[in-house]
């Protein structure tokens, strides 16, 4: 991920695309919109005021010193961004895309301009139009007592970056339109490198290759099982059961759809069982899992 030019260490463009920088940007995003939820609930008299101290204090404005060299500083702005707009869609909580619209555009509008030798910058935000679209009803989406103080600052900040004409309209997000189409492009795990979009053609991937992305998915289950859950065990089961039976109701007890995709996961696990079994003992749940299949399917565990 680092090359050496002139005898300087040059970190190269893939670094920023891959798990390492982008897994780590996205929990500092997440952390920005927690303090900075903490510090509204105390103040929010000035909230825009509020949100600069905060990026200040945080460290942030310290990130377009990141990377110099022209080629991997294109790449990190690109990517900087684009993180900023994954927090901005739709599905999000109105709080939380208010504030990545606020970091979006502190980063954007304070890229260091009169250096020498002058830095890269970017001058447009790639942005789907859909998403752009949805920019416009952020603000209507801000009418609650608790929110209505964001609501003359995010208007402003979209006038803003509009009348600027910040954004480079693409097609919508769901065509993938975005460069690299999906981030992290490469995952890192302790063997190396794995790019996601460089798929191995069959009869190709060799049996190291299945067991470096069997570990990145056993450490992906690893860190979700060691989160804190959102809510008790029961409460949590009586909504799969819920969900479950709404489910079932929709697609029909009996579904051959059901039952295939059901067993695709079956050999899908065995596959998996058989590259990790010289390091694991055989996992006794497959057995429950292959009877739940052939009584209708893996929705009917908890029957």
């Amino acid at each position: 991920m680092a090359s050496v030019l002139r005898g300087n260490v040059v970190l190269q463009p893939s670094y920023f695309t891959s798990s390492i920088y982008v897994k780590a940007l996205r929990d500092d995003i997440t952390s920005l919109i927690h303090n900075f939820h903490e510090r509204y609930q105390q103040d929010n008299t000035q909230p825009f005021t509020l949100f600069k101290t905060l990026w200040d204090a945080q460290g942030w404005k310290w990130m377009h010193f990141k990377v110099f060299d022209s080629r991997t500083r294109d790449t990190f702005l690109n990517v900087t961004v684009r993180l900023f707009l994954e927090r901005m869609v739709k599905t999000e909580a109105p709080f939380t895309r208010t504030v990545a619209l606020f970091a979006l555009y502190t980063f954007f509008n304070t890229q260091p301009s009169g250096s020498a030798p002058p830095l890269c910058s970017i001058s447009h935000i790639p942005i789907p139009i859909d998403q752009y679209t949805s920019l416009f009803s952020l603000p209507s989406t801000l009418t609650t007592p608790y929110l209505a103080p964001l609501q003359p600052f995010v208007s402003y900040v979209v006038s803003t970056l509009v009348n600027m004409q910040a954004f480079h309209l693409l097609p919508s997000s769901e065509l993938g339109s975005m460069n690299p189409r999906d981030l992290p492009r490469e995952i890192y795990v302790e063997e190396g490198l794995v790019d996601t979009n460089q798929p191995q053609r069959k009869g190709h991937q060799t049996k190291r290759d299945k067991v470096i992305k069997a570990r990145a998915a056993l450490d992906a289950v690893s860190r979700w099982l060691e989160e804190p859950p959102s809510s008790s065990p029961r409460q949590t089961l009586t909504e799969y059961r819920t969900q479950r039976t709404q489910l079932l109701q929709a697609i029909g007890l009996n579904s051959a759809a059901l039952r295939e995709a059901s067993q695709g996961v079956v050999e899908r696990l065995r596959e998996a069982q058989e590259t990790m079994e010289e390091e694991v003992d055989v996992w006794p749940g497959l057995e429950r899992l292959q009877s739940a299949c052939d009584s209708g399917g893996m929705l009917r565990l908890l029957q």
